[in-house]
């Protein structure tokens, strides 16, 4: 199983160990998260070109992607990643994101439970400069994360306040008022 801590900086592991250096090269490690941030875990080869390739020929390009595919296959496993058509398709539950775990919590309005999961803004410091595709949706991802966990923490520091704890309220709104001092 592959492990990723993707609030605050990018931390990954493979059943329990340190991930192979291929694994980690920026657009091999960006093809594999935005595959796991996929609907239904999947994408097309034209669209995966296009979001990390675009710059390329289309031969070259291609190329690319079967190259990071198989790096990926190679680091992980041939069952983790395969190919169905024009379809590019991560198993379920061969990757486990540490948002995924934070989504329900959010949702269930569990803010003890959340907050513990809630380390720094979704994937920070990471980039793939050379895919304007990529960067546009990681852009996004970053915005729509930080929503919802500044969020999360301002509805903790309530429900904390309201109970009288002061002190776990202000320490809910420091939180995140370092996420986004914005917020």
């Amino acid at each position: 199983m592959i492990e990723v801590r993707t609030l605050g900086s990018v931390v990954v592991t493979l059943d329990g160990e340190a991930p192979p250096r291929e694994l980690m090269w920026r657009k091999n490690l960006a093809l594999l998260l935005y595959l796991a941030r996929s609907p239904d875990l999947r994408r097309t080869r034209e669209h995966l070109v296009g979001v990390f390739w675009g710059d390329k020929p289309d031969a070259s390009a291609r190329h690319s992607l079967n190259e990071a595919l198989r790096v990926i296959r190679k680091s992980v496993g041939d069952d983790v990643i395969t190919s169905a058509g024009d379809q590019v398709v991560l198993s379920k539950g061969a990757v486990r994101l540490d948002v995924d775990e934070l989504a329900p919590l959010l949702d269930e309005e569990r803010w003890v439970e959340a907050s513990a999961l809630i380390r720094g803004p979704f994937m920070e410091g990471f980039a793939v400069p050379d895919s304007w595709a990529f960067e546009d949706w990681l852009a996004a991802e970053r915005r729509t994360w930080l929503d919802r966990m500044t969020g999360g923490l301002r509805q903790h520091g309530e429900e904390r306040l309201s109970s009288g704890d002061g002190l776990a309220a202000r320490d809910a709104a420091a939180r995140a008022l370092e996420l986004d001092p914005f917020s």
